[in-house]
């Protein structure tokens, strides 16, 4: 249990890899992203890290496309999608004024480590475990950085309030960009609400940076395939609202939806500027908020 890894987060690596040797897709990406995703899938276990060998080949990473969009059609291009839109919501929050990153549920992802790198105090926080799988991967490859704080948690024990204080770096003066991408759908509402209580409290001025499933504008059958995958590896979706009571909920702790992109949108700006046959997930959304 103390060596547990995320398969979630071990899965969005590996297909984010994949998908980004389509130069049509990894032109919408910096050198760094492309290259952190390539050593997070080099240091995965080997039941994991042989993608890396099959995908360089065409037949394999067509193929793998194939069964996946035969499987749940949009899944893959969701991934791309909201890799692309966080990491430029992001720094759109930094460049508004955001002085600090604190990543929630922060796996694998990479916005923590690029942000770090031009000197913003970031802040990743997740179970000792996978912090410490974390830290390995960022010290193997030359990742780490003064600006960046890896902050394991004991959620029975510990808040995110009380982690982020115990740094000693954490400015909870500072306008703070709270990232919580694929965070909130694998927590139930009560647990939910305390996160949103402890943020809120903690810091005056903040933006929140959220993705969001609403399950029910999925069919019975993608649905189904949905959240059986999720079950595959050992996740359950636990967050019972939809979108419009998601946002009631955002709006209950003072956050207010400035900016909210959905699948259309992403198609409509994103994929076909990639010239990309591939269609994105119903029912997902980016949403950025801030405290008023």
């Amino acid at each position: 249990m103390a060596n547990k890894l995320s398969l979630t987060a071990s899965y969005i690596a590996v297909k984010f890899y994949g998908l980004t040797l389509n130069p049509k897709i990894a032109s919408y990406f910096t050198p760094f992203t492309i290259s952190f995703y390539e050593k997070v899938v080099s240091y995965l276990p080997a039941k994991l890290s042989w993608n890396q060998t099959a995908f360089r080949v065409r037949f394999w990473r067509n193929f793998f496309v194939w069964w996946e969009e035969l499987l749940l059609p949009g899944d893959l291009m969701h991934i791309i999608s909201r890799k692309y839109y966080v990491e430029h919501a992001v720094r759109k929050a930094i460049n508004e004024g955001c002085e600090q990153l604190v990543v929630l549920g922060s796996g694998f992802d990479h916005n923590g480590a690029l942000f770090a790198s031009e000197n913003i105090p970031s802040f990743e926080i997740d179970t000792h475990s996978m912090i410490e799988h974390k830290r390995k991967m960022l010290t193997q490859n030359g990742f780490n950085s003064e600006f960046l704080n890896l902050c394991p948690i004991d959620p029975a024990n510990q808040n995110i309030k009380e982690v982020l204080s115990e740094t000693g770096e954490f400015d909870p003066n500072r306008k703070t960009v709270f990232l919580a991408e694929g965070f909130f759908d694998y927590l139930s509402i009560e647990s939910t609400r305390v996160i949103l209580e402890n943020i809120t409290d903690l810091c005056s001025d903040l933006k929140l940076i959220s993705t969001f499933f609403d399950l029910g504008e999925l069919n019975f059958f993608h649905r189904f395939m949905f959240t059986s995958g999720v079950a595959m590896v050992g996740e359950t979706l636990k967050l019972p609202l939809n979108r419009k009571e998601y946002i009631s909920l955002l709006n209950e702790y003072d956050l207010k939806v400035e900016n909210e992109t959905n699948y259309s949108k992403i198609e409509l700006e994103l994929i076909s500027k990639m010239d990309i046959d591939l269609p994105v997930l119903k029912g997902f959304y980016i949403m950025e908020s801030t405290k008023y």
